[in-house]
């Protein structure tokens, strides 16, 4: 159960005369993999709601807030009724703008008028969320502040959701221009992955989740890039949905293997006590100029205007240029390096964008997540493939040299 108060606490006297608090708290979560979700029917349980996709317990309230991103509906809006009818759940729905745009203080005020007008108590009735990354991140923060914390259940429907926004405890918005600026440490009651949900995303929605397997194999998993090289491009174009026999067995294992490597790399260091994360991989530069992209795709002039990225795709570009930076350091070697390059592109995911040549871009961009991460760069850069390691000293040159490689591949670019 999500924020078991069971842990170890003491109190004690330090020499000066202050009291000295030391107290664990237990976070206990589940992630759970299910094939057909809204087709299936799920028996009350007579044990806890860790096993319910609803977070039913014996004699407990069957009342449910349902927040759910408004394109969602559009393809599941009936099934997810349905579902619900059959449970016997009395909710109400709540229809939310998803994307980006969406993970904005306006909407976090807008979701706690929801919660006040439909009741939502500080425990007994989890809000169930169901959209994309950002829809989950946004009411999952909110849910962590309102009453200092209600229970949340998640069932991602993007696949960046699924192997990465659904599965930790951090919660965020955009504030000021940055990208997750205000945040939370919120942890989940309880996670459902269905991959059938990703049967009605495009094609670059699904490149963009791959990003972040991507960004696993190439961080922890050197297996899993070997899954993603060998079957990638089948597991793409059948949209996760096993419609060969060689394609629904590689989906399964994809899926799980980065489910399982988040999950791995997470659980020792939920509330970032570490600030070296090899999955960081990717999120160096990335948040500087997604943002940008996404300033600049709101710009009043059309001609002004370009292409905002998915958070993927700016995921992707920074991979290649932690890369090259791995590469003029001796950590990886040319092969491996074209080899990340080369699985990025069958992926459909871009291997350059102009913002790359804003210098000052990507400089502020390394202060900021050097702030973020405590005053230290701690960027990791591929060791090899499945390996990172931390660099503390990159300089200008450094990158205006990978630049320069990562412009001189080609492939495919969104601005």
């Amino acid at each position: 159960m999500t924020g078991n108060p069971a842990g170890h606490a003491t109190l004690t006297r330090a020499p000066d005369g202050s009291y000295v608090v030391e107290a664990d708290h237990r976070t206990r979560y589940a992630v759970t993999v299910v094939d057909g979700l809204l087709d299936r029917t799920f028996p009350p349980p007579d044990g806890g709601s860790l096993g319910d996709p609803l977070g039913r317990v014996p004699g407990g309230s069957v009342r449910r807030l349902v927040v759910v991103d408004r394109d969602v509906m559009r393809p599941y809006g009936r099934k997810i009724r349905e579902f619900l009818d059959r449970h016997g759940i009395e909710y109400r729905l709540v229809k939310l703008p998803g994307g980006e745009r969406s993970k904005s203080l306006k909407l976090v005020m807008r979701l706690c008028r929801e919660f006040d007008d439909f009741g939502v108590p500080r425990r007994g009735e989890p809000v169930i969320v169901i959209g994309g990354g950002a829809i989950l991140d946004m009411a999952r923060m909110t849910s962590g502040i309102y009453r200092r914390g209600v229970p949340v259940i998640a069932w991602p429907v993007s696949l960046v959701g699924q192997i990465d926004a659904g599965l930790g405890v951090k919660t965020a918005i955009d504030a000021g221009g940055y990208k997750n600026r205000l945040g939370t440490y919120s942890p989940l009651e309880r996670a459902v992955i269905d991959r059938r949900f990703l049967a009605t995303l495009n094609d670059r929605r699904l490149s963009d989740g791959l990003a972040e397997i991507l960004k696993v194999g190439v961080a922890v998993d050197e297996t899993l890039f070997g899954s993603l090289r060998a079957h990638g491009r089948k597991v793409l174009h059948e949209r996760f949905q096993g419609r060969t026999e060689t394609g629904d067995r590689a989906a399964s294992q994809i899926l799980d293997a980065a489910i399982r490597g988040m999950l791995g790399e997470l659980a020792p260091n939920l509330y970032e006590d570490d600030m070296a994360r090899p999955v960081y991989l990717g999120h160096t530069w990335s948040p500087a100029v997604e943002m940008e992209a996404l300033r600049r795709s709101r710009r009043w002039l059309p001609w002004e205007r370009r292409p905002a990225l998915l958070h993927g795709e700016a995921v992707a570009l920074d991979m290649i240029l932690s890369a090259g930076i791995a590469l003029d350091r001796g950590a990886m070697d040319k092969a491996e390096y074209e080899l990340v390059a080369e699985t990025t592109d069958s992926l459909g995911l871009p291997l350059w964008d102009s913002l790359l040549d804003d210098a000052d871009l990507l400089a502020a961009g390394l202060r900021d997540s050097t702030r973020h991460r405590g005053g230290r760069q701690l960027a990791p850069l591929p060791r090899g493939i499945g390996a990172v390691v931390f660099a503390d000293d990159i300089t200008a040159s450094e990158v205006a040299h990978s630049v320069k490689r990562q412009r001189a591949l080609g492939g495919r670019s969104v601005g």
